[in-house]
């Protein structure tokens, strides 16, 4: 389920690419409009699936403030794809997956394995083989570098956050109410001039919350509540790779012979994680 929803996750450009070509999107209208469809498509579903118990106030507060880390985490990826190349901007946003091996034993008490580590290390290398961002000009290495780096913080501290959340929470409700506080993180940056995008860019932008948003989403926290966070880290890779693919498939983007052997290091890295046996 996580690989799946990493992989629905990497196909984003297939919606915004023609909602941003049909003018008046920009990149806080994009995450509102995604976490509001969330918001309304999961909400009945949380409400079904509700387990009818009293949950502790820490656990509630931890839910709002995981939807600050989603937000936070967003804006600032979003960015950093418009201060630098594509590469820098997602090589240093998949940092996340170290971030959660670090965090992993302090904040969900989960060990992190040799098989595991190894798997981290060959996949954020086949990574930065796959996104080739030393051809990057130093230009690009500054804030734009700092933006994706600052995402993938705050990307580990949802994850990891989700998963603590998981000994409280349904999935469908970690995903249903963390999106309040994380909309009302993002509509400070929402322009009054991006709320008249044209019809079609916004359609656009809501079958992206419905498919990569809502299904992928609830898809990821139900394959977490049963997968370590450092493992499940590994595999969110995997939408790069999925990304890139699209790129040369659909958008006609020139890949590189190198780029085939990086692609291929991420996707051993995330077959060796999902054949580990549990212990």
């Amino acid at each position: 389920m996580i690989a799946a929803a990493a992989a629905a996750w990497g196909t984003w450009s297939l919606f915004f690419r023609p909602a941003e070509a049909r003018g008046g999107v920009d990149a806080p209208l994009e995450v509102f409009v995604v976490f509001g469809v969330i918001l309304i498509t999961t909400a009945p579903l949380a409400i079904r699936e509700h387990p009818g118990v009293q949950r502790p106030l820490g656990a509630w507060a931890l839910l709002g403030l995981q939807g600050v880390f989603d937000a936070a985490n967003a804006l600032l990826f979003f960015w950093a794809m418009q201060r630098t190349t594509l590469a820098v901007a997602v090589l240093t946003h998949y940092l996340a997956p170290v971030l959660v091996a670090l965090g992993a034993p302090m904040m969900v008490g989960e060990r992190v394995g040799r098989r595991t580590a190894l798997a981290l290390a060959v996949a954020l290398a086949g990574l930065a083989v796959l996104l080739e961002p030393w051809s990057a000009s130093a230009d690009a290495l500054g804030v734009g570098a700092l933006l994706g780096a600052g995402s993938a913080v705050f990307f580990a501290c949802s994850l990891l956050a989700a998963k603590r959340l998981g000994r409280h929470f349904v999935p469908s409700e970690i995903l249903a109410w963390h999106m309040p506080t994380a909309l009302v993180t993002i509509l400070p940056f929402v322009s009054l001039e991006a709320l008249s995008a044209p019809p079609g860019a916004l359609a656009l932008l809501g079958l992206a919350g419905v498919g990569p948003g809502a299904v992928a989403g609830v898809l990821f926290i139900r394959g977490l509540a049963c997968t370590p966070a450092s493992r499940a880290a590994i595999l969110l890779l995997l939408e790069p790779v999925v990304a890139v693919g699209l790129g040369v498939a659909v958008f006609h983007e020139r890949l590189r012979p190198a780029a085939l052997v990086g692609g291929a290091m991420v996707l051993a890295a995330a077959a060796a994680v999902i054949t580990e046996r549990p212990r």
